[in-house]
């Protein structure tokens, strides 16, 4: 079973923009914060399912293609991660304030997530490598059960994702 929940904050003046269900169109509302949560049961194909849901609610909120996509490869990620690794349902919940997408996604585990080191021949272990080349900054919350990401929403690259590298800059 997989419950969501969408939610738009009025902007200044009083003018409220979103819609508060996922699948109903909403406005362009830059000076608005905008939340939507999900909770689904610990299944691989609920991985899918949030990638999916995350693609439909971006793009209800405007956000370029670019930190999208990001976004969508960090949620498959991080829900992977915590049906895999915790346990309990999976709540994912993004949120969009000014120019940042903030992920986070808890299981009942109190392990911490943790970045490995993988081998050429491993078939896993690059998912938080992922998310943190995607990402702004990465880390964990809550006693070990949420681990988010911030992904920013502008167009602008970060730096171990620009096309050409000076020996300085990061390498992801």
């Amino acid at each position: 079973m997989t419950t969501h929940r969408t939610a738009t904050s009025r902007r200044p003046g009083g003018d409220d923009c979103g819609a508060h269900l996922v699948g109903a169109a909403t406005a362009r509302c830059p000076l608005a914060s905008h939340v939507f949560e999900m909770t689904t049961e610990p299944m691989d194909v609920h991985v899918a399912q949030a990638r999916r849901t995350t693609a439909t609610v971006l793009k209800q909120w405007s956000l370029p293609e670019a930190p999208a996509e990001d976004a969508r490869l960090v949620v498959s990620e991080l829900v992977s991660n915590a049906i895999i690794h915790g346990s309990g349902n999976v709540r994912l919940q993004l949120r969009h304030d000014d120019h940042e997408l903030q992920i986070r996604v808890t299981d009942d585990s109190t392990a911490p997530a943790r970045r490995r080191r993988a081998s050429a021949t491993d078939l896993g272990g690059r998912g938080l490598y992922l998310v943190d080349c995607l990402s702004l900054r990465w880390g964990v919350a809550d006693g070990g059960r949420t681990t988010y990401a911030v992904i920013p929403t502008l167009t602008e690259a970060l730096p171990c994702r620009r096309t050409t590298q000076s020996s300085s800059e990061p390498t992801c």
